[in-house]
């Protein structure tokens, strides 16, 4: 067996894989119970689909038919939009730390630790796997 990818997100290894599979490839996906947004899949390799060494090139001519071959890039507006939901988020936990604190029923503390609320929201790391194609 030889990888053909290995991609951050479950749903595009599932993707890849099913149209490796209508494309007559047989494929198997690695780590395909590992949830899309969590990082763990990430730091341990990512889904990796593995094709036989036979069907290698097929599989590979198959990929770039599919996927082409330009540059990808990371897109701009779901970066702000993350960026502005993760700014709003930590100004409802300052705001409702800050109420706690005039109340008097949160230590100051709570008023400077509440914007780091914001990194406790799982976000799906968007970017591109790695395919190893045959030359």
């Amino acid at each position: 067996m030889v990888t053909v990818a290995a991609l951050v997100s479950r749903v595009e290894a599932v993707v890849v894989a099913s149209m490796l599979e209508a494309g007559g490839i047989d494929v198997v996906i690695g780590a395909s119970s590992h949830a899309s947004v969590a990082v763990n899949s990430l730091a341990l390799g990512g889904h990796r689909l593995w094709v036989p060494a036979s069907q290698h090139r097929a599989a590979s001519d198959l990929l770039i038919e599919v996927l082409g071959e330009e540059e990808w890039t990371f897109s701009r507006g779901l970066q702000q939009a993350i960026f502005r939901f993760c700014g709003a988020w930590a100004a409802i936990w300052t705001a409702l730390a800050r109420l706690g604190w005039l109340v008097g029923g949160a230590p100051l503390l709570y008023l400077f630790v509440a914007p780091l609320n914001a990194l406790t929201i799982p976000v799906n790391p968007q970017g591109r796997g790695d395919y190893y194609l045959a030359p």
